[in-house]
């Protein structure tokens, strides 16, 4: 029973995420949660694999093993392509990173048909579960190179998935701290650490066909460790992706006028410091949810000047402007009253969250 369950648990977790993010599909803003949805379904179709392995359905293995080679290829591209749905605006057609899977699968189940019953056995038994190529020939030495091929891509899917994905979400939240003093509900602080994971989950999946998937199956509770790593995994990447409600598309909507900047509209050179004046005297940064186009207001000038102003001239963000001041602050505030709760510190001196209040303290706190 138990060895059914951690078969079946990371399969389960996919379903049920993707569930739950069609039940959510009305009520969602994010056009992005579609490709949330293609990453979980693909998901589940890849541990359904799996679960058929595991369990020696070896009947049902050449139909699941085609199904597996495509989903297993196509996990990290879709998981990129969200991402990039996400960061950007881009809108050219990225659905050729999803032609590796198709080849892939195709030249799996080509072989498959071509293969005899025997070579089927033979592959199935010294490749599949023992990774062994020694006793092959033939199409059964071909469906092994086969396979090996698909584990180089999928290798390389991964480092480039980690490497565009963390570039994206870098470019992403700098744009993110540029235009809002709060950026808890709109940075991918999240997303990038789940990116990580998912490399860490890779490395751990290629050092298990390294040992030999043969090893798992023999033991319920060595397999329970991928199991219920990657079954976490899943679930975050599920929960966060539920709980996202901004995306570069809000973001775009408040730069516009700002995205392009004209070089020989300078701002005049004192504007830096009527911001200053503005930010310091009136205090505005004590307002939760601040925006760039707020201050613009305010100060009754174009939101470009004050781009420049606040990038070029101060050398800064707009999000580290507006903490920095109220990280000092709350500083004041636990100094001259020190029995004000940490919660009342954080919210009388501008900050939307608990969380948002520590990281910056941690970051521009002076003593």
């Amino acid at each position: 029973m138990l060895y059914y369950l951690l078969t079946s648990l990371p399969m389960m977790t996919c379903a049920f995420c993707s569930v739950l993010i069609m039940l959510a599909w009305r009520d969602s803003r994010l056009r992005e949660q579609r490709m949330l949805l293609c990453y979980m379904l693909t998901a589940t179709v890849l541990y359904a694999g799996h679960y058929v392995f595991f369990n020696h359905a070896d009947r049902l293995i050449p139909l699941t093993d085609v199904v597996y080679v495509f989903a297993n290829l196509a996990v990290f591209p879709l998981y990129l392509i969200y991402i990039i749905r996400l960061t950007t605006l881009w809108k050219s057609h990225y659905w050729w990173c999803l032609l590796p899977p198709f080849i892939g699968a195709f030249a799996v189940g080509i072989t498959y048909t071509m293969m005899t019953e025997e070579e089927t056995c033979q592959f199935i038994v010294d490749y599949l579960y023992h990774e062994q190529t020694a006793g092959l020939s033939g199409l059964a030495l071909s469906q092994a190179w086969i396979h090996t091929v698909c584990k180089v891509v999928f290798a390389v899917e991964v480092i480039v998935t980690v490497i565009v994905g963390s570039q994206l979400i870098r470019r992403y939240d700098r744009a993110v701290s540029q235009f809002y003093a709060d950026t808890d509900d709109k940075s991918m602080r999240n997303i990038q650490s789940i990116l990580y994971l998912v490399l860490v989950a890779a490395v751990m999946s290629f050092v298990a066909n390294v040992i030999g998937r043969s090893r798992f199956a023999d033991s319920a509770w060595l397999l329970a460790i991928p199991s219920v790593a990657f079954s976490t995994l899943l679930f975050a990447i599920g929960y966060l992706g539920l709980r996202r409600y901004f995306s570069y598309v809000d973001l775009a909507n408040d730069r516009v006028g700002v995205l392009c900047v004209d070089d020989t509209l300078m701002p005049d050179k004192t504007l830096a410091e009527r911001i200053m004046d503005v930010v310091e005297k009136d205090r505005i940064y004590l307002q939760p949810n601040l925006k760039l186009e707020d201050l613009a207001r305010i100060m009754n000038t174009n939101r470009t000047y004050i781009y420049q102003a606040i990038n070029q001239q101060m050398g800064t963000s707009f999000n580290e402007l507006i903490n920095r001041q109220r990280v000092a602050h709350a500083e004041q505030l636990m100094a001259s009253q020190p029995d004000l709760s940490v919660n009342d510190v954080a919210i009388q001196s501008g900050f939307a969250s608990l969380s948002s209040f520590y990281r910056n303290l941690k970051k521009y706190k002076t003593n």
